[in-house]
């Protein structure tokens, strides 16, 4: 048996027991569409194939994405909204990478200090996850009916 400890949006502990590994995946978005979430961000954010961008199923990590008041896609997750960032491929004689597309803030100075990264000048951002390289994961996207039931 497993057991997934999910953190609510307002801070309580919830254990949930799964009988079998197969239903995992179901139960993280059935949790993530409450905005629960299990474990912590990776240092650096949680890394994707880039073609799972598109579809990507963001309940489960329990974020979800939103229409800001302006009109701008972000995912909002534990509280924070992240803007979407496409970054170019580069091709230099020092580094070689392929397009990426990035959800991250601004850090604030409340965050710890491991998660924050450098930006250009003084700025600071905090990174959920990064879309790049890799081969896409079928697991990872919106299942085919939410998918369909969504577009109609």
């Amino acid at each position: 048996m497993l057991h997934v400890e999910f953190t609510t949006p307002l801070g309580a502990r919830v254990t949930v027991d799964i009988a079998d590994s197969r239903q995992l995946d179901a139960t993280l978005r059935q949790y993530g569409r409450l905005g629960w979430t299990s474990g912590d961000v990776p240092t650096g954010g949680y890394q994707f194939p880039y073609d799972n961008f598109p579809d990507f199923d963001w309940s489960l990590i329990g974020a979800r994405k939103w229409k800001s008041p302006e009109g701008e896609d972000v995912i909002f997750h534990r509280g924070h909204s992240y803007k979407i960032r496409v970054l170019e491929a580069v091709d230099s004689r020092k580094m070689k990478l392929p397009p990426a597309i990035k959800i991250s803030r601004g850090a604030k100075n409340t965050d710890p200090a491991h998660v924050r990264e450098k930006g250009e000048g003084e700025i600071e951002y905090v990174t959920l996850a990064i879309f790049r390289g890799g081969k896409r994961r079928e697991n990872l996207a919106v299942p085919a009916q939410e998918h369909a039931e969504a577009a109609d």
